[in-house]
């Protein structure tokens, strides 16, 4: 079958490789018919996020059909449409069983493989092995409520983007009216912005320095604020003063993942507010201004999002109430140039946000 590897440190190419096999009862190999292209996915090409062996298929975002199972797995049949969250979890272990699916004793992401041989290939190809498939993933009514046909593209983002720019927003625990600051403009920062909305933010204030990136912001309902244009943080302070009346945000979202993003989002808030995290930072460590954040009352959340939970609680909401998930989505490419989407992305061309892929193209 053909799927996206990682050569190396800064290079993927299309490849050959055999299919995938089940291996363990609960098994199910998915056909893929879209994928995703991650920032994540970003992260282990250009080697922030280290130990994937080259040779992986990447990938973690994916809609499918079920092709075969191994033996009977209840709720699901061949020929079953399927969405699944980045990572595969158990259902019965005490982190399950409390909805934190993404730190399951059993977990495992898509598309990292380690140096040993451990781990799981990419939802980047024509198959996709599932293991503890029952309990990680969910089907896909082919309708919604009022009749008309179900897209991959609208519950894609349920698997990953989505559900982790909800549970960010979630977790920044605003009330409705509420200033929110969303630091960054790519997948994550954009849904960040219709997450912030939807859950009754009075007002939001993204920032970024890519203009088209803004320009998306500001369609999705954001006041914008460039930062290599408008004066950086400072033009963020002002324009959350101007709409708190100098308080500053009651909470932000970080969706990079980087220290200076988060450097920003501890400045924006006001006394009393939360940083919730989005982004996936990489680095060891972070310099906490401690004395900042301990003046002004702070609450910080980390964590990745548990999608599996999360994704079932937001299909029926998704699906009923059309929110605007697809204005992110600037690229659809057949799986063969999967390569160039990743150069897209990588590099910012062609004003790229999210990019997929079409295995069956």
């Amino acid at each position: 079958m053909r799927a996206i590897v990682l050569r190396g440190i800064g290079s993927v190419e299309l490849a050959e490789r055999p299919e995938p096999r089940l291996e363990q009862p609960g098994d199910a190999l998915v056909r893929v018919t879209t994928a995703a292209i991650c920032g994540s996915d970003l992260h282990v090409v250009e080697g922030r996020d280290r130990g994937v062996r080259p040779g992986t298929i990447l990938g973690h975002e994916l809609v499918g059909v079920v092709e075969a199972l191994a033996g009977e797995v209840p709720g699901l049949a061949a020929g079953d449409r399927v969405l699944a969250p980045f990572t595969v979890s158990c259902g019965e272990c005490f982190f399950c069983r409390r909805g934190l699916t993404a730190r399951c004793v059993r977990s495992q992401c898509f598309g990292f493989v380690d140096d040993r041989g451990e781990g799981l290939e990419g939802a980047q190809a024509e198959l996709v092995r599932v293991p503890l498939a029952a309990s990680t993933l969910l089907r896909v009514p082919a309708a919604r409520p009022d009749g008309t046909a179900v897209a991959d593209e609208d519950v894609l983002f349920l698997g990953d983007v989505f559900s982790t720019a909800v549970a960010c927003a979630e977790g920044a625990a605003f009330a409705a009216g509420d200033t929110v600051a969303v630091i960054g403009c790519g997948p994550i920062g954009l849904l960040s912005v219709v997450a912030a909305r939807w859950l009754g933010a009075g007002a939001v204030v993204a920032v970024d320095s890519i203009d088209y990136r803004l320009d998306k912001a500001a369609a999705l309902g954001a006041t914008v604020v460039n930062l290599g244009r408008d004066g950086g943080a400072g033009a963020l302070s002002r324009v959350l003063a101007e709409l708190t009346e100098g308080r500053g945000a009651d909470a932000a979202l970080e969706a990079v993942g980087t220290a200076a993003a988060l450097d920003l989002a501890l400045q924006a808030v006001r006394p009393g507010g939360v940083v919730s995290v989005a982004g996936y930072h990489t680095a060891d460590v972070f310099a906490l201004p401690v004395h900042a954040a301990y003046a002004k009352n702070l609450t910080l959340r980390f964590g990745r999002c548990s999608a599996r939970a999360m994704m079932e609680r937001l299909l029926p909401r998704v699906l009923a109430e059309r929110l605007p998930l697809t204005e992110i989505i600037s690229h659809v490419l057949p799986l063969r140039d999967g390569p160039r989407g990743y150069e897209l992305f990588g590099r910012r061309q062609d004003a790229a946000i999210k990019v997929l892929l079409k295995p069956g193209e």
